[in-house]
């Protein structure tokens, strides 16, 4: 009987491994996660000026690199699901990739947001189904960029909107928005919240909230 015991114990505990394996994500886009809650993004830093800012890929993340003059700041209307299906197609290091010469406007809901390591806010975007990342560089980490003023007043608004500036703990506001930004493409590092192909809005420049909301 023990011997028994013991076999359906090991079938049950292989069957529930197995299931964990094999249960599909739900959804389009990845949901916040308690890890992620807790911090386990990584990005590199460093100081300018008196400012932590970031590392990579940080003159296309902030406008200040040579091809942000070649950016069509036409607003494009799209979805979250949308941009989370194209093909992910970055740049280098101070070089952008085709599609991340284009800006794109999207109404959702504005699900969480903190401040990361770098100083960006991150927020969490959701849409049907789908969600995205959004980010929002410290002024003082854009000296030299190109459209500074649209980066700072996008990320002054979004302070009002939450009522002061924000923290490196998760809030969520659960709001409708609209957001402006850069298309950009990043690559995986433990972001939570992020597009199926890691499409985010990086810089935002433009930022309100929707349906009298504020």
């Amino acid at each position: 009987m023990k011997l028994r015991a013991g076999i359906v114990a090991a079938v049950a505990v292989a069957g529930v491994s197995l299931a964990a394996v094999l249960v599909p994500r739900q959804g389009h886009g990845a949901p916040l996660r308690a890890g992620a809650e807790a911090g386990e993004e990584h990005e590199a830093t460093r100081v300018v000026r008196g400012a932590l800012c970031g590392v990579e890929r940080w003159p296309v993340k902030t406008l200040s690199d040579p091809g942000a003059r070649q950016i069509d700041f036409t607003v494009r209307p799209a979805t979250v699901r949308y941009l989370g299906s194209l093909q992910a197609n970055p740049g280098g290091q101070d070089s952008r990739g085709p599609l991340e010469t284009r800006v794109f406007g999207v109404q959702a809901r504005l699900v969480s947001v903190k401040r990361e390591s770098d100083s960006d806010y991150h927020l969490v975007l959701a849409q049907g189904g789908a969600t995205m990342i959004a980010e929002m560089p410290l002024t003082g980490c854009t000296s030299g960029a190109q459209h500074r003023y649209a980066m700072a007043l996008a990320r002054t608004e979004l302070e009002h909107a939450v009522g002061g500036p924000v923290g490196g703990s998760w809030i969520h506001p659960g709001v409708p928005v609209r957001i402006v930004g850069v298309l950009f493409f990043d690559f995986p590092h433990g972001q939570s919240g992020h597009a199926r192909n890691y499409a985010e809005l990086h810089p935002v420049t433009g930022f309100r909230v929707l349906n009298g909301s504020r």
